[in-house]
């Protein structure tokens, strides 16, 4: 009998990734809080540590929050990925890297778990819903809201059946 653990094959994130996108940011790589349809500021052309100063800037000018990117990272989430994954901050906040933080997210928050059957495809999108704000949380009382619902910036922005067929294609390596 083989105990071994199953990875999961990078490419069948799409779906998901793709579905936190336009939730999140209306699929702009260089969206941020407040301004989804950003075409001005290029975060795609900066350094992550270009990126991590303009977060600090856009909070202490009174922003409540400093998501930015495709996937609407903050800071202190960017900051720990940093660390975690042993990134360069002189490298580029471009697409690639947005693409590589979230996969980092998602297996942060369970993938590898789920495709192990360690969680319930439910209880992994409870996980991404406390990641991304525009995510149902799925389970628990009012399970069509936010994670976060109540805080008066955020509200699901997708619905439980969306989240669900976007977890499905996730499959091992």
């Amino acid at each position: 009998m083989d105990n071994k653990r199953l990875s999961v094959d990078p490419t069948s994130y799409t779906s998901l990734l793709q579905l936190i996108a336009r939730a999140e940011s209306n699929d702009n790589y260089n969206a941020y809080f407040g301004s989804p349809n950003n075409s001005t500021i290029k975060f795609t052309e900066m350094t992550i540590s270009d990126v991590l100063a303009w977060q600090a800037d856009f909070v202490q000018q009174g922003n409540a929050s400093s998501a930015v990117g495709r996937y609407q990272i903050i800071d202190t989430t960017l900051s720990e990925l940093v660390q975690q994954l042993g990134i360069d901050t002189k490298h580029k906040f471009d697409q690639d890297m947005q693409d590589r933080l979230a996969i980092a997210l998602l297996e942060r928050r369970g993938a590898e778990e789920y495709i192990n059957k360690e969680l319930k495809r439910e209880e992994f999108a409870t996980n991404l819903a406390m990641e991304w704000a525009a995510l149902p949380k799925v389970t628990g009382a009012n399970p069509t809201a936010s994670y976060y619902d109540g805080d008066g910036l955020n509200q699901a922005r997708v619905g439980i059946p969306d989240i669900l067929r976007a977890i499905d294609p996730i499959r091992a390596k």
